[in-house]
Protein backbone atom coordinates (compact mmCIF):
# COMPACT_ATOMS: atom_id res chain seq x y z
CA UNK A 1 0.00 0.00 0.00
CA UNK A 2 1.55 3.20 -0.73
CA UNK A 3 0.54 6.60 0.56
CA UNK A 4 -0.65 7.36 4.60
CA UNK A 5 -3.87 8.42 3.32
CA UNK A 6 -4.41 5.11 1.37
CA UNK A 7 -4.71 3.49 5.64
CA UNK A 8 -7.53 1.55 6.50
CA UNK A 9 -9.87 2.52 8.80
CA UNK A 10 -7.96 -0.38 11.21
CA UNK A 11 -6.05 1.09 14.07
CA UNK A 12 -3.74 -1.30 16.78
CA UNK A 13 -4.94 -1.88 19.70
CA UNK A 14 -3.98 -0.44 23.01
CA UNK A 15 -4.18 -3.81 24.31
CA UNK A 16 -2.85 -6.56 22.62
CA UNK A 17 -4.68 -9.49 21.57
CA UNK A 18 -8.13 -7.19 21.73
CA UNK A 19 -10.41 -7.18 19.02
CA UNK A 20 -12.78 -4.58 19.06
CA UNK A 21 -16.47 -4.99 17.35
CA UNK A 22 -18.34 -1.76 17.91
CA UNK A 23 -20.36 -3.62 15.28
CA UNK A 24 -22.91 -6.60 15.46
CA UNK A 25 -26.52 -8.04 16.00
CA UNK A 26 -29.25 -5.69 16.00
CA UNK A 27 -31.39 -6.73 19.12
CA UNK A 28 -33.50 -8.96 17.49
CA UNK A 29 -31.03 -10.99 15.19
CA UNK A 30 -28.91 -11.73 18.47
CA UNK A 31 -28.89 -15.63 18.98
CA UNK A 32 -31.28 -16.21 22.00
CA UNK A 33 -29.78 -19.13 23.14
CA UNK A 34 -26.63 -17.41 24.10
CA UNK A 35 -27.10 -15.70 27.30
CA UNK A 36 -25.89 -12.03 27.46
CA UNK A 37 -22.34 -11.44 28.78
CA UNK A 38 -19.74 -13.96 28.52
CA UNK A 39 -20.73 -17.73 28.99
CA UNK A 40 -18.21 -18.44 31.80
CA UNK A 41 -17.09 -18.29 35.43
CA UNK A 42 -15.80 -15.29 36.40
CA UNK A 43 -11.86 -15.39 36.70
CA UNK A 44 -11.87 -18.23 34.30
CA UNK A 45 -10.61 -18.39 30.58
CA UNK A 46 -13.50 -17.24 28.74
CA UNK A 47 -15.43 -19.14 26.28
CA UNK A 48 -15.06 -20.28 22.64
CA UNK A 49 -17.40 -18.35 20.43
CA UNK A 50 -16.36 -20.09 17.53
CA UNK A 51 -17.54 -23.92 16.93
CA UNK A 52 -14.86 -26.78 16.82
CA UNK A 53 -11.64 -24.30 16.69
CA UNK A 54 -9.60 -26.96 17.97
CA UNK A 55 -10.88 -28.73 15.10
CA UNK A 56 -10.68 -32.25 16.82
CA UNK A 57 -14.10 -33.17 15.03
CA UNK A 58 -13.54 -34.14 11.81
CA UNK A 59 -17.22 -33.89 9.54
CA UNK A 60 -19.13 -36.66 7.85
CA UNK A 61 -16.08 -37.46 5.64
CA UNK A 62 -13.58 -37.27 7.81
CA UNK A 63 -11.25 -34.95 5.44
CA UNK A 64 -12.02 -31.34 7.28
CA UNK A 65 -12.85 -30.59 10.49
CA UNK A 66 -16.81 -30.46 11.61
CA UNK A 67 -18.21 -27.05 10.47
CA UNK A 68 -15.55 -25.29 8.47
CA UNK A 69 -15.71 -25.50 4.41
CA UNK A 70 -12.81 -24.94 2.03
CA UNK A 71 -12.96 -23.63 -1.90
CA UNK A 72 -9.80 -26.14 -2.22
CA UNK A 73 -10.65 -29.65 -0.90
CA UNK A 74 -7.46 -31.24 -2.31
CA UNK A 75 -5.47 -28.94 -0.65
CA UNK A 76 -6.90 -28.84 2.85
CA UNK A 77 -7.59 -31.49 5.33
CA UNK A 78 -7.88 -32.16 9.24
CA UNK A 79 -4.94 -34.66 10.47
CA UNK A 80 -5.10 -35.74 13.89
CA UNK A 81 -1.87 -35.71 15.40
CA UNK A 82 -2.74 -37.29 18.86
CA UNK A 83 -1.06 -36.60 22.50
CA UNK A 84 -1.72 -32.69 23.25
CA UNK A 85 -2.06 -31.60 19.94
CA UNK A 86 -5.23 -33.74 18.46
CA UNK A 87 -6.85 -32.62 15.19
CA UNK A 88 -4.99 -29.55 13.30
CA UNK A 89 -5.78 -28.34 9.66
CA UNK A 90 -3.06 -28.87 7.35
CA UNK A 91 -2.68 -26.94 3.87
CA UNK A 92 -0.66 -27.31 1.40
CA UNK A 93 0.01 -25.85 -2.21
CA UNK A 94 2.56 -25.64 -4.97
CA UNK A 95 3.36 -22.89 -7.07
CA UNK A 96 0.45 -22.40 -9.20
CA UNK A 97 -2.19 -22.52 -6.07
CA UNK A 98 0.50 -20.85 -3.86
CA UNK A 99 1.18 -18.04 -6.33
CA UNK A 100 -2.70 -17.61 -7.36
CA UNK A 101 -5.70 -17.92 -5.02
CA UNK A 102 -3.78 -19.81 -2.09
CA UNK A 103 -5.59 -22.17 0.39
CA UNK A 104 -8.44 -21.40 2.33
CA UNK A 105 -10.93 -22.29 5.73
CA UNK A 106 -14.29 -21.27 5.80
CA UNK A 107 -15.96 -21.34 9.81
CA UNK A 108 -19.32 -21.54 10.62
CA UNK A 109 -21.60 -18.21 11.67
CA UNK A 110 -20.40 -16.77 14.54
CA UNK A 111 -22.87 -15.00 16.70
CA UNK A 112 -21.74 -11.12 18.34
CA UNK A 113 -23.18 -8.09 20.29
CA UNK A 114 -23.25 -4.45 19.53
CA UNK A 115 -20.47 -2.63 21.02
CA UNK A 116 -18.16 -5.75 22.82
CA UNK A 117 -14.72 -6.45 22.96
CA UNK A 118 -13.65 -9.80 21.08
CA UNK A 119 -10.36 -11.53 21.19
CA UNK A 120 -9.07 -14.03 18.95
CA UNK A 121 -6.19 -16.20 18.67
CA UNK A 122 -4.40 -19.60 18.04
CA UNK A 123 -1.46 -21.44 17.05
CA UNK A 124 0.38 -21.90 13.42
CA UNK A 125 3.57 -23.69 12.15
CA UNK A 126 4.93 -23.47 8.39
CA UNK A 127 7.50 -24.78 6.19
CA UNK A 128 7.21 -21.86 3.82
CA UNK A 129 3.93 -20.42 3.48
CA UNK A 130 2.88 -17.02 4.82
CA UNK A 131 -0.53 -17.01 6.05
CA UNK A 132 -3.71 -14.52 7.31
CA UNK A 133 -6.48 -14.95 9.53
CA UNK A 134 -9.37 -12.86 8.69
CA UNK A 135 -12.40 -11.86 10.52
CA UNK A 136 -15.05 -10.93 8.28
CA UNK A 137 -18.32 -10.04 9.46
CA UNK A 138 -21.21 -10.03 7.37
CA UNK A 139 -24.36 -8.30 6.43
CA UNK A 140 -27.57 -7.91 4.07
CA UNK A 141 -25.95 -5.96 0.96
CA UNK A 142 -28.25 -4.37 -1.99
CA UNK A 143 -26.49 -4.25 -5.27
CA UNK A 144 -27.62 -4.04 -9.34
CA UNK A 145 -27.72 -7.60 -11.09
CA UNK A 146 -28.62 -7.15 -14.46
CA UNK A 147 -30.44 -3.51 -14.04
CA UNK A 148 -32.30 -4.84 -11.12
CA UNK A 149 -32.09 -4.53 -7.18
CA UNK A 150 -31.47 -7.68 -5.86
CA UNK A 151 -29.92 -8.28 -2.02
CA UNK A 152 -26.96 -10.52 -0.62
CA UNK A 153 -25.61 -11.43 1.95
CA UNK A 154 -22.19 -10.60 1.74
CA UNK A 155 -18.87 -9.69 3.52
CA UNK A 156 -19.01 -5.88 4.66
CA UNK A 157 -16.24 -5.63 6.88
CA UNK A 158 -12.63 -7.66 7.32
CA UNK A 159 -9.84 -7.37 9.84
CA UNK A 160 -6.53 -9.60 9.39
CA UNK A 161 -3.65 -10.57 10.84
CA UNK A 162 -0.60 -11.51 8.82
CA UNK A 163 1.30 -14.28 10.10
CA UNK A 164 4.85 -14.72 9.11
CA UNK A 165 6.10 -18.69 8.86
CA UNK A 166 7.59 -20.20 11.58
CA UNK A 167 8.88 -24.02 11.63
CA UNK A 168 7.92 -24.26 15.59
CA UNK A 169 4.50 -23.92 16.71
CA UNK A 170 3.51 -20.05 17.42
CA UNK A 171 0.49 -18.51 18.94
CA UNK A 172 -1.17 -15.24 17.16
CA UNK A 173 -3.62 -13.05 18.03
CA UNK A 174 -5.54 -10.01 16.25
CA UNK A 175 -4.48 -7.12 17.66
CA UNK A 176 -6.96 -4.88 15.57
CA UNK A 177 -9.70 -2.03 17.57
CA UNK A 178 -12.85 -1.97 14.77
CA UNK A 179 -14.49 1.19 15.65
CA UNK A 180 -17.33 1.95 12.78
CA UNK A 181 -16.72 5.12 11.62
CA UNK A 182 -18.90 7.36 9.45
CA UNK A 183 -15.90 7.48 6.69
CA UNK A 184 -17.51 7.98 3.55
CA UNK A 185 -21.25 8.16 4.20
CA UNK A 186 -24.38 8.38 5.85
CA UNK A 187 -25.27 4.98 4.61
CA UNK A 188 -23.81 1.54 6.22
CA UNK A 189 -23.80 -1.51 6.45
CA UNK A 190 -25.65 -3.74 9.54
CA UNK A 191 -23.17 -6.86 10.39
CA UNK A 192 -25.32 -9.51 11.84
CA UNK A 193 -22.68 -12.29 12.53
CA UNK A 194 -18.93 -12.72 11.76
CA UNK A 195 -16.54 -15.55 10.30
CA UNK A 196 -12.97 -16.57 10.54
CA UNK A 197 -11.11 -17.36 7.35
CA UNK A 198 -7.88 -19.23 7.21
CA UNK A 199 -5.78 -18.28 4.35
CA UNK A 200 -2.11 -19.39 3.23
CA UNK A 201 -0.37 -18.28 0.19
CA UNK A 202 3.31 -17.97 -1.95
CA UNK A 203 5.85 -19.26 -1.43
CA UNK A 204 5.07 -23.61 -1.88
CA UNK A 205 4.58 -25.74 0.68
CA UNK A 206 2.64 -26.62 4.14
CA UNK A 207 1.56 -24.69 6.96
CA UNK A 208 -0.74 -26.01 9.80
CA UNK A 209 -3.26 -24.11 12.18
CA UNK A 210 -4.66 -25.08 15.60
CA UNK A 211 -6.80 -24.08 18.69
CA UNK A 212 -8.59 -21.24 17.01
CA UNK A 213 -10.45 -19.07 19.81
CA UNK A 214 -12.96 -15.85 19.57
CA UNK A 215 -13.81 -14.61 22.91
CA UNK A 216 -16.21 -11.83 24.24
CA UNK A 217 -13.62 -9.43 26.23
CA UNK A 218 -16.14 -7.17 27.81
CA UNK A 219 -18.04 -4.41 26.94
CA UNK A 220 -16.49 -1.20 25.11
CA UNK A 221 -15.84 1.51 27.04
CA UNK A 222 -18.64 4.11 26.94
CA UNK A 223 -16.60 6.79 25.44
CA UNK A 224 -15.89 4.49 22.85
CA UNK A 225 -18.65 4.05 21.71
CA UNK A 226 -20.32 5.32 18.13
CA UNK A 227 -23.12 3.69 17.42
CA UNK A 228 -25.99 1.70 19.13
CA UNK A 229 -26.08 -1.13 16.53
CA UNK A 230 -23.59 -3.29 14.42
CA UNK A 231 -22.61 -0.64 11.16
CA UNK A 232 -19.23 -1.01 9.45
CA UNK A 233 -18.21 1.94 6.95
CA UNK A 234 -19.98 2.17 3.58
CA UNK A 235 -23.23 0.78 1.78
CA UNK A 236 -26.85 1.41 0.85
CA UNK A 237 -29.93 0.71 3.02
CA UNK A 238 -32.28 -2.18 0.97
CA UNK A 239 -34.43 -0.87 -1.35
CA UNK A 240 -35.94 -4.04 -3.01
CA UNK A 241 -40.24 -4.15 -1.89
CA UNK A 242 -43.01 -2.25 -3.63
CA UNK A 243 -41.88 0.59 -5.29
CA UNK A 244 -38.59 -0.49 -5.32
CA UNK A 245 -37.01 1.27 -8.39
CA UNK A 246 -34.90 -0.46 -11.14
CA UNK A 247 -32.89 1.12 -14.29
CA UNK A 248 -31.03 -0.34 -17.08
CA UNK A 249 -27.86 -1.85 -16.59
CA UNK A 250 -26.64 1.01 -18.91
CA UNK A 251 -28.04 3.85 -17.02
CA UNK A 252 -25.41 5.51 -14.48
CA UNK A 253 -26.67 4.44 -10.89
CA UNK A 254 -24.59 6.87 -8.78
CA UNK A 255 -25.56 5.03 -5.30
CA UNK A 256 -23.93 1.32 -7.16
CA UNK A 257 -21.22 3.44 -8.34
CA UNK A 258 -20.45 5.07 -4.79
CA UNK A 259 -20.90 1.79 -3.24
CA UNK A 260 -18.39 0.10 -5.91
CA UNK A 261 -16.01 2.88 -5.38
CA UNK A 262 -16.19 3.05 -1.80
CA UNK A 263 -15.57 -0.97 -1.46
CA UNK A 264 -13.15 -0.88 -4.17
CA UNK A 265 -10.83 1.52 -1.93
CA UNK A 266 -11.29 -0.70 1.30
CA UNK A 267 -9.99 -3.91 -0.92
CA UNK A 268 -6.61 -1.56 -1.41
CA UNK A 269 -7.88 -1.57 -5.32
CA UNK A 270 -7.05 2.15 -5.28
CA UNK A 271 -7.08 2.94 -9.81
CA UNK A 272 -10.24 1.08 -9.71
CA UNK A 273 -11.75 3.59 -6.87
CA UNK A 274 -10.28 6.96 -8.54
CA UNK A 275 -11.89 6.20 -11.97
CA UNK A 276 -15.26 5.42 -10.04
CA UNK A 277 -14.55 8.41 -7.67
CA UNK A 278 -13.97 10.43 -10.97
CA UNK A 279 -17.56 10.14 -12.64
CA UNK A 280 -19.04 10.41 -9.24
CA UNK A 281 -17.08 13.70 -9.06
CA UNK A 282 -18.02 14.75 -12.84
CA UNK A 283 -21.58 14.00 -11.72
CA UNK A 284 -22.30 15.33 -8.21
CA UNK A 285 -18.67 17.51 -7.36
CA UNK A 286 -20.52 19.03 -4.81
CA UNK A 287 -20.67 16.29 -2.45
CA UNK A 288 -17.42 15.88 -0.07
CA UNK A 289 -17.69 12.51 0.38
CA UNK A 290 -16.92 11.83 -3.85
CA UNK A 291 -13.59 13.89 -3.03
CA UNK A 292 -11.83 12.70 -0.22
CA UNK A 293 -12.41 9.05 -1.35
CA UNK A 294 -11.54 10.61 -5.02
CA UNK A 295 -8.91 12.30 -2.87
CA UNK A 296 -7.64 9.45 -0.52
CA UNK A 297 -7.56 7.23 -4.18
CA UNK A 298 -5.09 9.76 -5.79
CA UNK A 299 -2.54 9.63 -3.17
CA UNK A 300 -2.34 6.50 -2.93
CA UNK A 301 -1.50 5.96 -6.44
CA UNK A 302 1.08 8.90 -5.75
CA UNK A 303 -0.86 10.74 -8.17
CA UNK A 304 -0.15 13.75 -5.38
CA UNK A 305 -1.13 17.28 -8.00
CA UNK A 306 -4.80 15.64 -8.48
CA UNK A 307 -4.60 14.05 -4.97
CA UNK A 308 -4.01 17.79 -3.54
CA UNK A 309 -6.31 19.43 -6.39
CA UNK A 310 -9.55 17.74 -4.43
CA UNK A 311 -7.95 18.39 -0.83
CA UNK A 312 -7.98 22.14 -1.94
CA UNK A 313 -11.21 22.01 -3.14
CA UNK A 314 -12.61 20.42 0.37
CA UNK A 315 -10.71 23.02 1.61
CA UNK A 316 -12.07 26.11 -0.03
CA UNK A 317 -9.37 26.53 -2.26
CA UNK A 318 -10.44 24.91 -5.09
CA UNK A 319 -8.73 27.11 -7.70
CA UNK A 320 -5.27 27.34 -5.54
CA UNK A 321 -2.48 25.88 -7.62
CA UNK A 322 0.18 23.01 -6.55
CA UNK A 323 2.54 26.36 -4.91
CA UNK A 324 -0.15 27.85 -2.87
CA UNK A 325 0.09 28.14 0.88
CA UNK A 326 -3.07 28.26 3.26
CA UNK A 327 -4.31 31.30 4.04
CA UNK A 328 -5.12 32.72 7.97
CA UNK A 329 -8.78 32.20 6.86
CA UNK A 330 -10.32 30.88 3.73
CA UNK A 331 -14.03 29.92 2.97
CA UNK A 332 -14.50 26.70 2.70
CA UNK A 333 -17.43 24.51 1.22
CA UNK A 334 -20.30 22.80 2.86
CA UNK A 335 -18.80 19.61 3.84
CA UNK A 336 -18.72 17.61 7.29
CA UNK A 337 -15.51 18.19 9.72
CA UNK A 338 -14.46 14.43 8.64
CA UNK A 339 -13.98 15.68 5.13
CA UNK A 340 -12.15 18.68 6.09
CA UNK A 341 -9.75 16.48 8.40
CA UNK A 342 -8.99 14.08 5.72
CA UNK A 343 -8.40 17.26 3.15
CA UNK A 344 -5.76 18.50 5.57
CA UNK A 345 -4.36 15.04 5.73
CA UNK A 346 -3.87 14.80 1.73
CA UNK A 347 -2.54 17.78 1.19
CA UNK A 348 -0.13 17.61 3.71
CA UNK A 349 0.89 14.51 2.47
CA UNK A 350 0.82 15.78 -1.40
CA UNK A 351 3.43 18.79 0.08
CA UNK A 352 5.92 16.41 1.36
CA UNK A 353 6.08 14.18 -1.05
CA UNK A 354 6.69 17.36 -4.04
CA UNK A 355 9.53 18.80 -1.65
CA UNK A 356 7.24 21.84 0.17
CA UNK A 357 7.98 20.28 4.24
CA UNK A 358 7.31 23.61 5.86
CA UNK A 359 3.65 23.90 3.92
CA UNK A 360 3.50 20.21 5.22
CA UNK A 361 3.55 20.86 8.63
CA UNK A 362 1.31 23.81 8.55
CA UNK A 363 -1.56 21.38 6.87
CA UNK A 364 -0.53 18.83 9.70
CA UNK A 365 -1.26 21.33 12.45
CA UNK A 366 -5.11 21.40 10.90
CA UNK A 367 -5.13 17.99 10.42
CA UNK A 368 -4.39 17.22 14.32
CA UNK A 369 -6.74 19.92 15.82
CA UNK A 370 -8.79 19.07 18.86
CA UNK A 371 -11.70 16.48 17.43
CA UNK A 372 -9.95 15.37 14.44
CA UNK A 373 -11.34 11.91 13.26
CA UNK A 374 -9.15 9.28 14.53
CA UNK A 375 -8.42 7.81 10.98
CA UNK A 376 -7.39 10.68 10.26
CA UNK A 377 -5.58 11.90 13.17
CA UNK A 378 -3.44 9.05 13.69
CA UNK A 379 -2.86 8.82 9.24
CA UNK A 380 -1.49 12.71 10.23
CA UNK A 381 0.72 11.71 13.12
CA UNK A 382 2.14 9.09 11.10
CA UNK A 383 3.35 11.33 8.64
CA UNK A 384 4.34 13.89 11.01
CA UNK A 385 6.76 10.97 12.18
CA UNK A 386 8.08 10.30 8.73
CA UNK A 387 9.19 13.71 8.29
CA UNK A 388 10.83 13.94 11.70
CA UNK A 389 12.96 10.95 10.60
CA UNK A 390 13.74 12.07 7.73
CA UNK A 391 15.07 15.10 9.00
CA UNK A 392 16.99 13.00 11.99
Amino acid sequence: MTGLVACRAVAPARAVGRLVLACAFAAGLIDVARPDGPASAPGSQPANLLANGDFDRPDATGALPAGWTTEHPANVRRLDLGGQRGGVVQMTGDKQLMGGYGADLLSEKIPIKPNTCYRCTGVTRSDGPNMKVFVRGYGTVTRRVKGELQTFEDAVYTMRKDIPPTGDWTPFNLDFTIVPFNEFGAHQHRVEYVRIKLWAYWPAGTCWFDNLRFEEVGPLPADAVRHPDAVTHTGVPPRLGPGAETTTAAAFDEEQVWLDAANAFRADEFAKAAELGEQLVARAGHKGMYRVLLARALAALQRWSEAEQQAAWLLGDGGAGANSRPAASQPAPQIDPWQRDWACVVRAEACWHTGRTDEAREWLKRALREGTVPQARSAAEQLSRQIADHED
